[in-house]
């Protein structure tokens, strides 16, 4: 497995980990180090073991959720020329509601202005919701048939897509948050672990002198 998955503390303990099994496995060939040091290689091995997948679940539930950050498509035009193809964005904005969305910069009119729609899936289901609302207000007061009819053909397609859009921002969530509480175990783990390591090699160090 690619080590650049691993963090760096994670990196600095397969380290110590491989160096320790390493001297360990030698002076057991020679008949210099008791069997009871077979325990502690076979727990070096499990250790490493669970810490590749440990990172292997981590970066699948980040690259997910990257991909479902950019699941929103701005389709962004400059407010004054109305048009796209000279737009660069140029960082993100954040409005009195909390949501985040992109700025723009139109290299045409030399304009920087944010986008009226929240750059992310969490975000746009709150704004979503809103808009929704706001529809189902207007339809109670449209005299209009044709635009009443036209608006509940939309909310009806707006609900649907928040219907299958909210599980999968959930499932999300709640990775995210079962890996917090992983990624603080193994913190936890690795420290206690690599602290008992440097221990033992120095224990190895002053046998072998």
């Amino acid at each position: 497995m690619n080590d650049a998955v691993l963090k760096a503390n994670e990196r600095e303990l397969i380290k110590l980990i491989r160096f320790f099994s390493k001297r360990a496995a030698l002076l057991m060939e020679t008949g210099e180090l008791s069997q009871e040091h077979a325990q502690l290689t076979n727990a070096c091995q499990n250790l490493e073991t669970q810490l590749y997948t440990h990172a292997r679940n981590r970066a699948a539930i980040l690259d997910k959720r990257e991909r479902l950050l950019k699941i929103i498509e701005d389709n962004a035009t400059c407010p004054k020329c109305g048009k796209a193809d000279m737009l660069k964005k140029n960082g993100v904005d954040t409005n009195e509601l909390g949501w985040k969305s992109n700025t723009y910069r139109c290299r045409r009119c030399n304009i920087t202005f944010t986008w009226n729609r929240p750059n992310n899936p969490w975000h746009m289901t709150s704004f979503l919701e809103n808009y929704i609302s706001e529809l189902e207000q207007g339809v109670q007061n449209e005299m209009n048939e044709e635009l009443r009819s036209h608006a509940e053909d939309a909310i009806v397609q707006l609900n649907d897509s928040l219907n299958r859009l909210r599980p999968v921002l959930q499932i999300s969530d709640e990775e995210m948050e079962a890996l917090q509480q992983k990624e603080s175990e193994m913190d936890k783990l690795i420290h206690q672990f690599k602290n008992y390591l440097l221990i033992e090699k120095i224990k190895l160090d002053t046998y072998e002198e």
